[in-house]
């Protein structure tokens, strides 16, 4: 009997995050999208990768200041800037193919 209420619990609260997880998902795709169309962003990129990435980014960060504390704004910005400087995989630079 217990088994099946965890079971059923979990199953509960799965679909509550799967939704809501969508739903954050579904509206940082239309502000990527938005950017992409304004100029702002590169708009030869999936806005759903995009959106992805930015969840995967901002639960990265919740875990590392939950474990370790705030860290300055300048050295997530400095991160970032130097993630995005990084080339894209293609002829030209070793490790890969072009985007897509």
């Amino acid at each position: 009997m217990r088994a099946g209420i965890l079971r059923l619990r979990n199953e509960e609260l799965s679909a509550v995050l799967r939704e809501g997880y969508g739903s954050v998902r579904a509206a940082w795709v239309r502000i990527v999208e938005a950017y992409q169309a304004a100029g702002t962003m590169r708009a030869d990129v999936d806005p759903d990768h995009v959106a992805r990435t930015m969840i995967a980014s901002a639960l990265g960060l919740i875990a590392r200041q939950s474990l370790f504390g705030p860290a300055p704004v300048e050295v997530l910005g400095d991160g970032l800037r130097a993630l995005m400087s990084v080339p894209e995989p293609g002829p030209d630079v070793p490790g890969g193919a072009p985007l897509g």
